[in-house]
């Protein structure tokens, strides 16, 4: 009961701390084609981070010699240097607060650079993820359609629920490509 108290008070400071910075309307037609540099949250349950490293791999292929900056969590950091040869920051239990959220010297280190495009991989509502990806500074935040995302991301990616999540993680490849 704490655990989903202290969860929901992190969500309302970051629903109520992002919600000043409004985005501006901007064409989206060739977000991903134009987009340099990429910062990627990956899941961090180790399972669904083995399916989604298609789409680490999938963006490594368009953004080779340019930035890829992966995070992960530590169980899953191996996994993704060792399939992509993107930079990974392992996201460790001592950058998390007490509300979820990601510490400032945790986040401060994305933040000091801008980034085209993010992409969170967690198919749920992750508030550490949400909260990170909002608080960079990027043009275009990427995400599955979740609870809260309106707050927090401006493209959403809506997935058919009993689909599995394989195809799921190709077919937002799929939709990014189009762009």
């Amino acid at each position: 009961m704490i655990q989903a108290l202290r969860q929901y008070l992190g969500t309302l400071y970051g629903i109520f701390s992002v919600r000043w910075k409004k985005d501006k309307q901007q064409e989206l037609t060739n977000f991903y084609t134009e987009s340099r540099n990429v910062l990627v949250i990956m899941p961090d349950d180790v399972p669904t981070s083995e399916v989604a490293i298609s789409v680490v791999k999938f963006l490594g292929k368009k953004f080779q010699g340019r930035d890829c900056i992966v995070v992960a969590a530590a169980q899953s950091a191996n996994l993704v240097s060792k399939y992509t040869g993107a930079e990974v920051v392992r996201k460790k239990e001592e950058d998390i607060s007490y509300f979820y959220l990601p510490k400032n010297s945790f986040s401060n280190r994305f933040t000091k650079r801008q980034y085209d495009l993010v992409v969170d991989l967690n198919l749920g509502f992750v508030l550490f993820a949400a909260y990170l990806s909002r608080r960079v500074v990027s043009r275009y935040r990427v995400s599955f359609a979740k609870e809260y995302g309106d707050f927090f991301y401006n493209i959403q990616y809506r997935y058919v629920a009993g689909q599995s999540k394989q195809l799921t993680y190709n077919s937002l490849c799929e939709f990014l490509e189009k762009f």
